[in-house]
């Protein structure tokens, strides 16, 4: 427990069972998946410090940079709402630093609010270092609003454009954005299963484990998912080529999905992989290539929807990691496959010189139906992918309309992601808001991102 300024318990301050238990193999379990990673160095990752409240013992100075004091694992923990962020926070905001540190007020504040204690954020948003901000303002509309709407993300979208809209893309006081590429391996149980459901899923977000090659080769052979497949795939390739889980894991993975795939593909996505993998890396494509690429463009993207592999993911998830509908959104954008486009469209880039002009337009128009098949996805990866394959397919036709319509269609798209990064979305330490908006994003991430440029409701 820890006290407040004026000497009183901080709500929500006490340990959680999870950290009052002590030191145990339940520590051991966590501190390795944050060791793993490199979020800590070795020794952090050994030590009490680690992930106990970062400790009381750290000294601090009035006159430091506030975010000096906010390492991105403190800040991560904030993200994941974890009542432990407490502890270092509360260290923070005692004499002489707590009048000039207003990030870590702010954060605190946002775990308040994440926890129902509406009175210590309040009693923390009328200090002097962020009473009249835009930020506290933002806050306070959230808390008036949550009570009244079905859900976070509308409270927060009401309450920012109820504001005006401020832009919180810059703001001094919010931390860097939790992007959905961020793998925050927090362990939420002491039972860590290596084996089962959430075996592969965990082993696909951190392939590099130690001790999960011992029995992650096993766990890819026994497979049936042809999405977690994918999504292995993807992961593994952005390990270096030196990298013993990718030496190990990638070739099982490409063999097992080439037995589940069968010698038909039922999606562009497995026929592309197919393809590819036939063709020497460097090999320019030949007529014969184009022919064989041609019965395939008109196939779907992919199957499952992402939506079903998101749910199937988080629900492996859910008792294992913090945050766990983040990674299956970063599970499932994985298995999305966007990667083979952007190969694809690098060996079509390099191919080019080598056709004549009747095959250039030939691979340009394969390249536009690919982009096609992409484009009725509804991520905003897969969306972005399409529009450039169709760019270049549209140049190598030599068809202007197509051309500008996605140059037009991308533009637009760069224009909803900033209306969203005005809103700051992705830099507020709300752990229910993250979590529950990954669900229509996943649904469709073009009408969520379009809201926030105020071109549709919000879903």
């Amino acid at each position: 427990m820890t006290k407040r300024e004026d000497g009183e318990a901080e709500p929500g301050s006490e340990q959680p069972s999870m950290v009052a238990k002590g030191t145990g193999n339940r520590w051991s379990r966590r501190r390795l998946l944050l060791g793993a990673l490199g979020l800590v160095s070795a020794a952090a990752a050994g030590s009490q410090f680690a992930l106990d409240g970062f400790g009381t013992e750290e000294q601090v100075s009035a006159d430091e940079n506030p975010w000096e004091a906010l390492s991105q694992q403190r800040i991560w923990l904030c993200f994941a709402g974890y009542r432990g962020a407490y502890s270092f926070l509360n260290h923070l905001l005692q004499p002489p630093l707590y009048r000039t540190n207003a990030p870590a007020r702010l954060m605190r504040a946002c775990l308040y609010l994440e926890h129902g204690s509406l009175d210590a954020m309040r009693r923390d948003l009328r200090r002097p270092e962020v009473k009249h901000t835009p930020e506290a303002a933002l806050l306070l509309a959230l808390a008036e609003r949550r009570s009244q709407s079905p859900d976070w993300r509308h409270a927060f979208f009401e309450s920012w454009v109820a504001l005006g809209r401020p832009d919180f893309s810059k703001s001094p006081l919010l931390p860097e954005p939790l992007e959905d590429t961020d793998l925050l391996p927090l362990v939420h149980d002491e039972k860590l299963p290596f084996k089962g459901p959430q075996g592969l899923p965990l082993l696909t977000v951190i392939p590099e484990q130690d001790g999960f090659l011992d029995w992650g080769p096993g766990e890819v052979r026994a497979s049936g998912s042809v999405p977690l497949l994918m999504a292995l795939r993807e992961r593994l390739a952005l390990l270096g080529a030196e990298s013993p889980a990718r030496q190990q894991l990638l070739p099982e993975a490409e063999t097992r999905l080439t037995q589940l795939t069968g010698s038909t593909a039922s999606t562009l996505q497995l026929a592309l992989r197919a393809f590819l993998a036939e063709r020497p890396p460097e090999a320019p494509f030949q007529r014969r290539d184009l022919e064989a690429l041609e019965p395939l463009v008109s196939l779907e993207w992919k199957q499952p929807a992402s939506e079903l592999f998101f749910q199937e993911m988080r629900e492996a998830l859910k008792d294992v990691l913090l945050l766990p509908g983040h990674h299956a959104f970063l599970l499932a954008t994985w298995a999305q496959g966007v990667s083979l486009g952007k190969e694809l469209q690098r060996r079509a880039r390099a191919s080019a010189a080598h056709l004549n002009e009747n095959e250039r337009r030939w691979m340009g128009r394969l390249l536009w139906e690919v982009g096609a098949r992409m484009r009725e996805q509804h991520s905003r990866l897969e969306l972005e992918r399409a529009l450039l394959l169709q760019v270049y397919g549209s140049e190598l036709t030599g068809h202007s309309p197509t051309r500008m319509e996605s140059i037009d269609l991308w533009v637009d798209l760069g224009r909803w992601e900033e209306a969203l990064k005005r809103s700051g979305f992705k830099r507020w330490p709300l752990a229910s808001l993250h979590e529950e908006s990954c669900v229509p994003r996943i649904h469709d991430e073009h009408t969520w991102l379009k809201a926030f440029a105020g071109k549709n409701p919000l879903p």
